[in-house]
């Protein structure tokens, strides 16, 4: 593995200036990883279950251990043992619920870890492929986290641990999902870089990550609302779904080929305004020998006795006095590697 100098890890010279920024990216991942290993190993250890704690620190926390993805680190040997070592925590943390269950003999929450676990390994393999092997295939982070939404994610949090720190501490009432919380931040951000979007998967990815959450949530205040089993079920099945697809969009939010870029959207902004100036379609040229009501003509060569004229439909950018040749200008004309030296015709 090769010391990597792409754009993915210093975007813009203020993330690389701005030292708290990156050492901020870097750390808060490990301490949602270590709120979650708390909150399991509170679970190990207490033998009160009644105390109203209900994982509210990793809950909060979680947010950060989605955003790894984008912790801006230079060398690819750092991003190997960084998200090494944040998979490594994620498991601990998993493995401790595992047996706190399994002491409860609850095989539905001992399946739902144990998938909790696979999907996390798959996506730090994914993770891995994309940020440290497969580097010279042009793979980037597309979706880079910046100053202001460090701040934005911290002004959400605010708001969502004001409104949640009562049912998490109210011993009557019971939550299901662990990152619920994470994924409304999470598709707000996302969100933002949808214009950027090229193609139907990322966009149907995003959409589809939207409403599972959606679901996920709904279902699990039906459940506190009526207690019902199937409620539960539902609530924690469609928050698995949710990480699976959040965890495909980071994934493929790596590749360039599912973005727009600065270069082609200016081309395409060009051409709609050039389009819009002119006529649909060009007719053919006439060609005369003589001056009419239609026509004005430019220019005359008397010895082919042949005149370009200037029509309603047709406006001459060039004439090649050797060739005859008119060239004219269309929105296919418009672009950044037109040499207008060839004098092609593209009417």
């Amino acid at each position: 593995m090769k010391r990597s100098k792409s754009e993915e890890s210093h975007p813009t010279p203020s993330r690389s200036d701005d030292r708290f920024f990156v050492c901020a990216c870097v750390i808060l991942p490990f301490l949602a990883e270590a709120a979650y290993i708390f909150d399991a190993f509170y679970y190990h250890s207490s033998a009160n279950s009644a105390s109203g704690y209900e994982g509210l620190l990793s809950s909060i926390l979680s947010v950060f251990i989605y955003l790894q993805y984008c912790a801006p680190l230079r060398s690819r040997y750092i991003r190997f043992f960084y998200h090494l070592s944040l998979w490594i925590l994620t498991e601990v943390g998993t493995l401790a619920h595992i047996v706190y269950y399994v002491k409860k003999n609850d095989a539905l929450h001992i399946i739902l870890y144990t998938v909790w676990a696979t999907v996390d390994t798959i996506y730090f393999i994914c993770l891995i492929c994309c940020r440290v092997f497969y580097k010279h295939r042009g793979l980037h982070v597309h979706v880079p986290i910046e100053q202001e939404h460090l701040f934005h994610f911290m002004s959400r949090l605010e708001v969502i641990l004001a409104l949640f720190i009562p049912v998490f501490f109210d011993i009557h009432l019971t939550t299901l999902t662990r990152d619920n919380i994470a994924f409304y931040i999470l598709f707000d951000f996302f969100a933002e870089s949808y214009h950027r979007f090229r193609g139907a998967a990322i966009k149907a990815t995003l959409y589809i990550f939207v409403v599972v959450v959606t679901a996920s949530v709904a279902t699990e205040w039906l459940y506190i609302a009526k207690h019902e089993h199937k409620f539960e079920i539902a609530s924690v099945i469609t928050e698995i779904v949710a990480a699976c697809f959040c965890y495909l969009f980071i994934v493929m939010q790596f590749f360039p080929g599912n973005f727009i870029f600065k270069k082609n959207r200016k081309y395409r902004h060009r051409a709609r305004t050039i389009s819009t100036a002119t006529t649909s379609a060009f007719r053919p040229a006439r060609v005369s020998t003589a001056r009419t009501d239609d026509m004005i003509s430019y220019g005359f060569d008397s010895e082919r006795h042949i005149s370009t004229a200037r029509t309603d439909d047709m406006i001459s950018c060039g004439f090649d006095s050797d060739r005859h040749i008119s060239t004219a200008c269309t929105d296919d004309m418009i672009s950044d590697d037109y040499d207008p030296d060839r004098h092609v015709s593209y009417f």
